[in-house]
C-alpha cells in the first residue's frame, strides 16, 4: 500500500468566499487528501482573515502579502515584487523542506500571481524531495513568457481538468503532453449539498451507495416490511445485478409507533443472499438495513439524513401492498432524477402518481395477481427497468456526476496514481 504523503497545498487566499469555484475545489481536495490519510496543511496569505478550518488540515499563514498587480510580461515586474520574489522563496524553502507533495491554484498561470510562481521556482530548486503539482483553472490561450514548464523542472508538472485541451496547454507552455497532467475537479454530493457527518460516515461504511451504477433508498416501517413487498424489490435489484450492473438497495427501516412486533430483517437478508445480492456485513454490501448500523439509529435514521441519502438514487421501485397515500413515492421523486417503478395492482397510485414512471403488477390488498413465471417476470422487468434508465438524458447525467465526479473515485483514478509515480520523477 503506497504511504501517506506530507501534502502542502499552496494558494493566496485571503478568504474562502463561498461565490468562488476554486474555493471548494480547495476545500474539496483537503477533504479527499486527509479522508485518505495523508497530513494535509493549506498556506494562505499572511493577512488570511477567513474561517478557521478543521483540525485535521492544518492552515499556515505564510504567503507573503502584496498588491498584485495583472502583469503581461516578467519585464514588469516591480521592484516591490521582485523582492517578493525572494521572500516567497524563502518562505516555501523554509515550510516545505520536509513535504512530499505541493498542490498549487493558478501560480504559475496568471499574472497576478507572477511573483509567487517565480518564488516557488527559485525555492524548488533548494527543494529536491518535493514534487510539484500545479493546477491552471482556464484554458491558455494568449502566450505569456513566464509560461515555460521545462524551466521549472522535471519535477513539476501542470494539472489540467480535461483532456480536451492538454495538447494546447503543453503547446502554450512550450512543453510535451507528458508534462500535463489531467485530474478532473471534484463535484461530490457530501459536500454539494453539505452532508451531515452521519451521513457521510454511512456512506464510508458502504461504499457501493456511492459507486453503484443503479441505487434505491426505500423507507418502510419495520412492521411492515411484508405489506411495503421488500422481497419483490430485492427480486428487481437482484436481476438488475445478473445483467451485469452494479447496484446497491438500502432499507431506511424505522419502528415509529413502537405498537407493532418488529418484522425479522434476516428473513428478509436471506432472500437477498439466495438471489444473488451481497448482504455479509461488510463495505461491499449490495443490501443494507439502516437499523442495523449504529445503536442510535436502530429505530429509524433522522430525516436529514434519510433525505440526504434518497439523493444518491436513480431507481424508486414501489410495489407496496396497500397504501392510502404513499409518502415515500413523491418524496423519492422530489429528491433526486428517479424512475419510479409502481404497483399496476393498487388503484391509488396512478391519482397519487399520474401516469409518469412505470407500471407493473405486484398483487395488492384488492387484486390477487399471480404470476406463472416469476423468475421470467423479474428478468424481463430488470430488462425494461434498464433501458428506461437509459433512454432518460436527467438520470444518465445524474448517475455520470456522481459515478465520476466523487471525490473517491477521483483519488484512485488520478490522485492516488499521479502522487504514487510522482516518486519516480
Amino acid at each position: 500500500m503506497a504511504r501517506h504523503k506530507k501534502i502542502a497545498i499552496l494558494t493566496n487566499m485571503m478568504e474562502f468566499n463561498p461565490g468562488y469555484s476554486l474555493t471548494g475545489i480547495i476545500k474539496d481536495q483537503a477533504r479527499m487528501l486527509v479522508k485518505y490519510g495523508h497530513e494535509v496543511h493549506l498556506f494562505v496569505n499572511e493577512q488570511y482573515h477567513g474561517e478557521e478550518f478543521s483540525e485535521d488540515v492544518i492552515l499556515h499563514k505564510k504567503i507573503p502579502f502584496t498588491h498584485l498587480t495583472d502583469y503581461r510580461t516578467r519585464n514588469e515586474l516591480s521592484t516591490e515584487h521582485k523582492q517578493i520574489i525572494n521572500t516567497t522563496a524563502v518562505v516555501l524553502q523554509k515550510e516545505l523542506v520536509d513535504f512530499d507533495i505541493a498542490f498549487t491554484h493558478d501560480f504559475i498561470f496568471t499574472g497576478w500571481f507572477l511573483p509567487y510562481g517565480m518564488g516557488l521556482q527559485q525555492a524548488s530548486t533548494k527543494l529536491p524531495n518535493v514534487r510539484w503539482l500545479h493546477w491552471i483553472h482556464s484554458v491558455p490561450s494568449i502566450m505569456s513568457d513566464w509560461w515555460l514548464i521545462k524551466e521549472y523542472g522535471p519535477k513539476h508538472k501542470i494539472v489540467f481538468p480535461n483532456s480536451t485541451e492538454r495538447l494546447r496547454v503543453a503547446e502554450q507552455y512550450r512543453g510535451e503532453i507528458a508534462d500535463i497532467r489531467i485530474i478532473p475537479h471534484i463535484k461530490d454530493l457530501r459536500t454539494f449539498w453539505d452532508f451531515h457527518e452521519d451521513t457521510c460516515k454511512f456512506l464510508d461504511l458502504h461504499p457501493n451507495l456511492m459507486q453503484s451504477q443503479v441505487v434505491q433508498i426505500y423507507p418502510a416501517s419495520s412492521d411492515r416490511l411484508h405489506a411495503k413487498n421488500v422481497d419483490k424489490v430485492i427480486q428487481v435489484f437482484a436481476n438488475i445485478k445478473k445483467l451485469g450492473v452494479t447496484c446497491c438497495l438500502v432499507i431506511a427501516n424505522q419502528w415509529a409507533t413502537g405498537k407493532q412486533p418488529k418484522q425479522n430483517i434476516e428473513e428478509f437478508k436471506e432472500i437477498a443472499r439466495k438471489n444473488g445480492l451481497i448482504c455479509t456485513g461488510n463495505p461491499n454490501d449490495e443490501f443494507i438495513f439502516t437499523s442495523e448500523w449504529c445503536a442510535e439509529y436502530e429505530n429509524g435514521i433522522p430525516t436529514r439524513i434519510l433525505r440526504e441519502l434518497m439523493l444518491l438514487q436513480n431507481l424508486f421501485v414501489f410495489p407496496t401492498r396497500e397504501e392510502s397515500f404513499g409518502l415515500v413515492g413523491p418524496e423519492a421523486a422530489l429528491s433526486s432524477a428517479c424512475l419510479l417503478v409502481l404497483n399496476k395492482s393498487l388503484a391509488m397510485m396512478t391519482e397519487v402518481h399520474g401516469n409518469n414512471g412505470l407500471y407493473f403488477d405486484f398483487g395488492s390488498f384488492h387484486h390477487q395477481w399471480r404470476c406463472n413465471d416469476e423468475v421470467k417476470y423479474y428478468h424481463d422487468l430488470a430488462f425494461i427497468i434498464l433501458g428506461r434508465l437509459r433512454e432518460n438524458e436527467a438520470i444518465v447525467s445524474n448517475v455520470h456526476h456522481r459515478l465520476r465526479h466523487n471525490w473517491d473515485y477521483l483519488y484512485h483514478t488520478y490522485y492516488g496514481p499521479i502522487m504514487q509515480e510522482s516518486e519516480l520523477w
